[in-house]
């Protein structure tokens, strides 16, 4: 796809999921500051729509822990600490080590080729010294795995979660060393799935996910 087609499919998505991806892309990069105060004025007239389709994003954007709603205070967005890195890992691991299992009893020989360029994408950025875009590209790769257990419900919880994910990698402060070895540990959990060995896949994931967080 062109960045032209890019561009017009993206204009042809609803005004509201257009938002809550660019305002949750906005925190994730922390152009949005953990703590920081908002409104739904200030939002409207920063990504120039009205108040109405800005009301309807914070509630999603509240329902993924983006944002948090305090009566008579207004909104703010949400600050990431040791406990939330604990248990988003804890949840993350066990929910991604599922989906591995069922990906690997369901996926066909053109999603391993699929899942392996998404892994080669991954590692092509990180020359590019963009810590949020080389985060976007591995949450892309371990979605995709959700993708292909082929559970809907499965998929959608880890969707929703990895706005979380991206906020406790950029709390975590990674040096760029450990974010190289990370991405690259993506070559292990691939080659564990070519030789169909799911033991050793869902391990070698369960390391993969466990490991940032030390």
């Amino acid at each position: 796809m062109t960045a032209a087609s890019a561009q017009t499919t993206d204009r042809k998505r609803p005004l509201v999921d257009r938002l809550v991806d660019e305002i949750s892309s906005a925190i994730v990069r922390g152009e949005l500051a953990p703590g920081a105060k908002v409104t739904e004025e200030q939002l409207a007239a920063d990504y120039g729509v009205s108040r109405t389709p800005v009301r309807e994003a914070v509630k999603r954007l509240a329902e993924l822990g983006l944002i948090v709603v305090r009566p008579r205070s207004g909104l703010e967005v949400v600050a990431v600490d040791e406990n939330d890195v604990r248990e988003v890992t804890e949840l993350r691991s066990h929910l991604e080590q599922l989906a591995m299992r069922l990906a690997m009893e369901r996926m066909t020989l053109g999603d391993m080729r699929s899942l392996q360029a998404t892994a080669q994408d991954c590692e092509a950025l990180l020359d590019d010294g963009s810590r949020p875009a080389v985060f976007a590209a591995d949450s892309r790769f371990h979605i995709e795995i959700a993708r292909l257990s082929h559970n809907r419900y499965l998929l959608e919880t880890l969707s929703r979660l990895d706005a979380r994910v991206q906020l406790c990698r950029m709390f975590l402060c990674l040096s760029d060393a450990k974010i190289k070895r990370s991405v690259q540990f993506h070559r292990k959990i691939v080659a564990a799935m070519k030789a169909a060995d799911p033991a050793r896949a869902m391990q070698l994931l369960k390391e993969h996910i466990e490991g940032i967080s030390m």
